[in-house]
């Protein structure tokens, strides 16, 4: 007789993350972080990171979810508090809340035994957060909560040939958006304002990124990612990995980089990717987030925003405001973006002015990743 050979599997990757079990790393990082904030409050069975003053905030206030999936700390954990939002709900990582966590994100903004202004739902455009959102919203509608719901898409590396009826990919303007959205809630404005200031920012803003590498998933759990070639970054990447537009080794200068980056956002020739509706009158301002995706330091990308501000200055677009920063990450990945949303103009007649705009972005928020 042959004796039987057994083999074992073979061990999963290891891609050096600071976690224990994969599945518990959402509700381990939320714990940690509502036990150090005491303006923050935690509902582990459905991971909703919510104010602590919620109870009182919600009965004269419009209220305000983000939610995505896990990863891309600290959005919108992070982002929860006074003059932002009211929660944010995760789901596991790289993977859509489900509809029972969004509907009991609803229900804890709005007790039906109360009055409610209701409350603002907003995530990026991904399909599996807008179907759980869907269900959400429908089952929380028929039980009489008033709701509504922006999904932001805002990369233009995401043309209208590709995106066609589904759209950009959200990145990182929704981050951006709730800025303005969360302070008109937080000064009183209701909820059809607060919702038309959320679409008309992300109507005018867009996103692009770039990283050395896609992503490293901690132990290969959700699935097998391929990685970059040496010496090359990958332009317009996705946040989960996504296919971006190209490969470019090898690596050019930070210079030609921020030039290409730039004129992708900027460019109002380009029929496919010119999404934000610049005048070309050399009276434009924009508000400009450069987001590291999870390892870039500031101090590399306080020189992408300077040239950022040099290349923008030279096409006659005024940065009136900057922020830089971890604002959604991709777990750990070698990369950044650069965000536009192009102010209103002084004349320009709609939801928002200018001076309201740059009141609200100025307004002091409490939470935890923004920087004041």
């Amino acid at each position: 007789m042959t004796a039987a050979i057994q083999t074992q599997p073979p061990a999963p990757k290891e891609t050096f993350h600071f976690i224990n079990a994969p599945a518990d790393a959402i509700n381990e990082a939320a714990h940690g972080l509502t036990e150090h904030h005491p303006t923050l409050s935690y509902a582990p069975a459905h991971k909703i990171v919510y104010r602590s003053d919620l109870d009182t905030f919600r009965r004269d206030h419009v209220t305000t979810i983000g939610f995505a999936g896990g990863g891309h700390e600290p959005m919108f954990s992070g982002f929860v508090g006074p003059s932002y939002l009211s929660c944010a709900v995760s789901g596991n990582i790289f993977a859509s809340p489900t509809a029972a966590q969004i509907f009991e994100a609803i229900r804890l903004c709005q007790p039906l035994d109360s009055p409610s202004r209701g409350t603002l739902i907003v995530c990026g455009n991904y399909t599996g957060d807008i179907l759980n959102a869907g269900l959400a919203i429908t089952r929380a509608t028929a039980a009489g909560y008033k709701v509504r719901f922006i999904p932001v898409g805002d990369d233009v590396a995401v043309g209208r040939k590709k995106g066609g009826k589904v759209g950009r990919r959200g990145l990182s303007a929704h981050v951006v958006g709730l800025k303005i959205a969360c302070a008109l809630a937080d000064q009183g404005e209701s909820l059809e304002k607060v919702g038309d200031v959320m679409e008309y920012i992300a109507a005018n803003s867009g996103t692009i990124a770039v990283a050395f590498d896609r992503v490293a998933l901690p132990n290969s759990v959700v699935t097998e990612i391929q990685t970059l070639p040496p010496a090359t970054i990958e332009l317009g990447l996705g946040c989960h990995g996504e296919p971006g537009l190209r490969k470019i080794s090898p690596v050019p200068s930070p210079e030609a980089l921020t030039e290409e980056m730039i004129n992708l956002l900027v460019d109002t020739s380009d029929t496919d990717r010119g999404f934000i509706p610049f005048s070309g009158t050399g009276v434009d301002e924009v508000v400009l987030l450069v987001n590291s995706s999870g390892s870039t330091s500031d101090k590399v990308l306080a020189r992408f925003a300077e040239l950022a501000i040099a290349e923008l200055e030279r096409r006659g677009i005024r940065v009136k405001r900057m922020i830089l920063g971890p604002m959604v990450t991709s777990l750990k990945q070698s990369g950044f973006g650069f965000t536009l949303w192009r102010l209103p103009n002084t004349d320009e007649k709609g939801v928002l002015s200018r001076d309201e705009a740059l009141t609200c972005w100025d307004r002091r928020v409490d939470v935890v990743a923004w920087r004041q």
